[in-house]
This record gives structure tokens, sequence and C-alpha cells, in this order.
């Protein structure tokens, strides 16, 4: 495999490094709202290259969004004991009401102070970010490619989207989610610690 596209050289700086976690979920979540980040601010510098950029962009957070609620989905079902799987699908909608229903069984079971934490106005900004998402790309295929399976454009009926704006909302989701995440992972820290100490 030396001749590989995937694989090593002898420039080491840019030599990825593979399969050095045991859970590399979360660099797939992270990468790809980087790479998402990084290309908004080529555009914004730059100004150009913004009306081709919009797709990769686009699709890019969107992944972000779908990796993050699998990841709470997961991490939630393992603290509640309910295994560690997250659904297959594209749905963020569905995703998203799939984690937040698990949060309200954590809060009610694990935790009653996560409501100060996890405020009203966080959920309603996640609700208010993704259902915008889900309007325009409900099943992660209209930022990939110009026509649905009907030969429909997926994107009739928009003019513009401003990456900046994006960004900046991408900002906002990133801080609520994570909000989420803390919460799950510190309980689960907690609860790995008792078995630890005290046995199942």
């Amino acid at each position: 495999m030396s001749n590989s596209l995937f694989s090593g050289d002898k420039d080491w700086k840019a030599n990825a490094c593979l399969n050095w976690s045991h859970d590399a979920i979360g660099l797939y979540i992270e990468g790809y709202r980087e790479a998402a980040d990084k290309l908004v601010h080529d555009v914004v510098e730059s100004g150009i290259n913004q009306d081709i950029l919009v797709f990769p962009i686009s699709f890019l957070y969107r992944q972000y969004i779908e990796l993050q609620l699998k990841h709470i989905i997961r991490e939630s079902r393992i603290l509640l004991e309910e295994g560690a799987s997250f659904p297959e699908h594209h749905r963020i909608g569905d995703l998203w009401n799939t984690a937040n229903s698990l949060m309200a069984r954590i809060i009610k079971d694990h935790d009653q102070s996560i409501k100060d934490y996890i405020t009203k106005a966080d959920v309603q900004a996640i609700k208010t970010i993704i259902t915008e998402f889900v309007k325009v790309d409900p099943e992660s295929f209209a930022f990939r490619y110009p026509k649905d399976k009907k030969g429909n454009n997926n994107l009739d009926g928009i003019q513009y989207i401003n990456l900046r704006k994006l960004h900046e909302q991408m900002e906002v989701l990133k801080e609520k989610l994570d909000k989420y995440y803390l919460c799950v992972s510190l309980l689960r820290d907690f609860q790995n610690e008792m078995r630890a100490n005290y046995g199942p």
C-alpha cells in the first residue's frame, strides 16, 4: 500500500494519523465542523468562491449536526443502560427529538439540576436552527446533489445563503449541543467511577 492514495509519506507534517483513538466519533464531529469553519473563513476573507463552496460548507455543517446528535443519543442510552446504539437514518429533526427526549429522562432520573444549566432558551435555539436545516435538507441530499431522486431541484426557492450568518448560527448550535454532551459525559464518568468503586 506504499503507493496508495491513503498512505503516509516523507513530509510527516502532512501525514494524518488514524486509528489512534478508541472512539473516533469525536474526531469526525470536530473534523466536519472545523472544515466548514475554515472554508467559511476563506470565503469571508477572500470574497470569492462563495457560489461553489456553499455546497460543501452546508453539507459539512449538516454532517456535524447529525453526528453530534447521534453521539449524544448513544452516550445517553449507555447512561440509561439501554445499549449503545443510535439511529442509522439521516433525519436530523428526528435525531434531535430523540436526543432531547433522552435528556428529559436523564434530568428526571439522574439530575434535576441540569434544568438550570440547559435552559428552555437553549432548547429553543437548538430546535430553531435544526428546523431551518430540516426545511432545506431533510434527508442529507440537498447539498450533495443538485437534484433529488425524482429529478426536482433540491434547493429550489433559495436565492442566497449568507455563509457568515450560517457560521454564526453554527457557533450558537455548537455551544448549546456541547451542553447536552457535557452533562451526559459527566454523568457517565460518575457512573463509571461508582461502578469501579462499588460494583455494578
